[in-house]
């Protein structure tokens, strides 16, 4: 079945593969400083919890808000220009970061990042979405896969730039920012499949009366929510139990139990529709946050951090298989810049909620909610399922 499974995959093209590769440097890149950015902001710069989720909702809100209007451009204009631009933008705002000291400076350089990565992601995933059904599928669970092998390198650089310089991981990423940038520009057949591109008022159009995407918005803002906390809940608390040396080790976790499970991703999404993925992954993330205080131990967190880890590698290639299956053939780049929209939501939700309840509430009741928030989600995804099921035509994989 394994062997099966992997044979498909060889159906994907060399230029698909390149973008991918550029996906697991970006990432790797971005795990070397987002490792460290709320330690460093707490620990370092001495925040307090409005300044971090400022920062860091900035941020968000640019980079998950941006997208919807860079889609519309994206789809008519062609994906590489937003791409190398995206990059070099978010060289620039770590570069801020390295060398910057008030909240306001870096709100300022956050907002540029968000910028960067609103001009790459408007244009990365509808670039794969194009692609052939059966290529694109496989492409968005590969894709995850190189976010979690970007988890792995990126923390492992930041450590050893720790014994250094913690700015000096800020420097390093801004530096493999602009070298991928300049390698992107140079790629001219990413944008070989655009002849003509789509009138904008026709991709707004198709979003706004699309019903049955607005509910998948939706549903899938619950889990946003949830990723979110990845970033500020997640680091900020192995921190308090294990001290700030183990808070790499956080994704660390994340990208090696996300390769470790790459084959079952693989397997689940050829056998199971990603519609259902959703509410069966939401309940798996309910019962694990509840489970996450049960004993305040590294070990025992790290676990709980593997138990997420197969929730999300599950959830983010599902989600993103719907969007390329609901987005309209010319839209892509407009659907995947709604779905920024409801994830800065969630998200921007999340930063400000997990910052807030780390520093002030009881460590029982942050859990909860947590929790709380993953089993609102999985209402929501059965009700999702439940309106769409006759409508949605599965992705044809074979």
């Amino acid at each position: 079945m394994f062997q099966k499974t992997i044979e498909k995959y060889k159906a994907i093209t060399p230029l698909v593969w390149k973008v991918l590769l550029t996906q697991f440097l970006m990432n790797a890149s971005h795990f070397m400083t987002m490792s460290l950015l709320a330690v460093y902001m707490v620990g370092t710069l001495k925040f307090g919890a409005w300044e971090v989720a400022t920062v860091m909702t900035t941020n968000l809100l640019a980079a998950q808000l941006l997208p919807f209007v860079f889609g519309l451009m994206a789809d008519k204009y062609g994906f590489r220009r937003f791409m190398a631009a995206g990059l070099w933008l978010r060289a620039l705002g770590l570069v801020g970061f390295a060398f910057g000291s008030g909240w306001v400076a870096l709100s300022g350089m956050a907002l540029v990042m968000g910028v960067g990565v609103a001009l790459y992601e408007s244009s990365v995933y509808p670039f794969f979405s194009k692609q052939p059904r059966s290529v694109a599928t496989r492409a968005f669970i590969l894709n995850n896969q190189m976010l979690n092998l970007g988890a792995v390198v990126g923390p492992l650089l930041s450590a050893l730039l720790l014994t250094y310089d913690i700015r000096l991981a800020f420097t390093v990423s801004s530096g493999l920012f602009a070298c991928l940038g300049l390698w992107v520009f140079t790629q001219r057949a990413i944008d070989g499949g655009f002849s003509q591109g789509t009138v904008l008022g026709l991709s707004l159009k198709r979003v706004a009366s699309d019903r049955r995407f607005q509910l998948f918005l939706l549903a899938v803002v619950p889990w946003y929510f949830l990723f979110a906390q990845l970033y500020v809940s997640f680091p900020l608390y192995l921190g308090r139990i294990a001290g700030e040396a183990a808070v790499p080790q956080v994704f660390l976790v994340n990208g090696l139990v996300g390769l470790v499970f790459m084959i079952g991703t693989m397997v689940v999404m050829e056998k199971i529709s990603p519609r259902t993925v959703l509410p069966r992954a939401y309940l798996m993330a309910t019962l694990f946050f509840f489970a996450a205080p049960w004993q305040a131990r590294a070990w025992w967190f790290l676990l709980f951090v593997g138990c997420y880890t197969i929730v999300e590698t599950l959830m983010l290639p599902a989600i993103e298989i719907l969007v390329t299956e609901m987005a309209p053939d010319g839209s892509q780049s407009t659907f995947f810049g709604a779905l920024s929209v409801a994830s800065a939501v969630g998200g921007a939700m999340g930063y400000f909620a997990g910052s807030w309840l780390m520093l002030n509430a009881d460590i029982r009741t942050m859990w909860s909610v947590f929790a709380g928030v993953g089993l609102l989600g999985c209402v929501l995804s059965v009700a999702f399922v439940r309106t769409t099921r006759a409508q949605a035509k599965p992705l044809t994989v074979d």
